[in-house]
């Protein structure tokens, strides 16, 4: 099983649509995904259309150890998903004095038999937060979604110092999966100029498909599904399809 954090410290970046979209493309592909909101803007939660009932568990019971995997999971479009609601913003300040408060999904995820799964992605929220932090401590490997402008770099610089930071501390096993570009137009000489840049610094950690923009994975979201669900025949979802496979590709020849 695979634990993958989608992270970037700065936000508007596609980061959430990544994650919703390719754990989607890899449960289509029939492996066993989940998908683990850690935002208490709950973003992903919604764009899998899920109302979490108010008296059905969350991530909080889950990071707790207060409900098992299988009460908190909810299944859209292949994927296990465990929501997350706004009530997570209010609890982050009581959790931020508990002992072992960084590593509480790594040790949830330990206690729960989840070995029936492929892969576990985890959506961070964009800032260095108690829940970004454990997902960094959880995770074998960090996708970084980046949208080509350059202002998402400094965001970039200081998740790869942070990464490094938490390989040293708290998980050495951690590392940077990929970076993804996202909303990418080369045809804009800023797109260019970002995708050069980046290639150069992390070279074939660099996703060789980029998400196009496309109109479709911003409709997706407001429907409460995928892009797959929404337009399968769309830019948005042949290039998700596409960094799909090559993350499959990655991980065979990483072992």
């Amino acid at each position: 099983m695979r634990i993958v954090g989608l992270c970037n410290l700065k936000g508007g970046v596609g980061k959430t649509t990544a994650c919703q979209n390719l754990a989607v493309a890899l449960a289509r592909r029939g492996l066993r995904v989940a998908a683990l909101d850690l935002d208490p803007q709950s973003n992903l939660t919604a764009g899998f259309g899920i109302s979490v009932p108010e008296e059905h568990p969350y991530i909080y019971d889950f990071l707790l150890g207060e409900a098992s995997f299988e009460e908190v999971k909810i299944t859209r479009e292949g994927v296990d998903v465990v929501p997350s609601t706004l009530d997570l913003a209010m609890v982050e300040m009581q959790l931020e004095s508990q002992p072992g408060r960084d590593t509480l999904l790594r040790d949830a995820l330990e206690s729960a038999s989840l070995s029936v799964y492929d892969c576990v992605f985890c959506d961070s929220p964009p800032q260095l937060g108690i829940f970004t932090r454990n997902v960094l401590a959880a995770s074998h490997e960090v996708i970084v979604p980046l949208e080509s402008e350059f202002f998402s770099l400094a965001g970039l610089r200081l998740l790869s110092r942070t990464v490094e930071l938490f390989r040293k501390r708290l998980n050495r096993g951690l590392a940077i999966g990929g970076v993804l570009l996202t909303r990418h137009n080369p045809k804009i000489i800023m797109n260019r100029e970002v995708e050069k840049e980046v290639r150069s610094h992390f070279g074939d950690r660099v996703f060789r498909r980029y998400i196009r923009q496309n109109i479709s994975l911003v409709e997706a979201n407001g429907a409460g599904v995928s892009v797959f669900g929404y337009d399968p025949d769309s830019n948005g979802a042949l290039d998700y399809s596409v960094a799909a496979e090559e993350l499959l590709e990655r991980w065979k020849n990483n072992g």
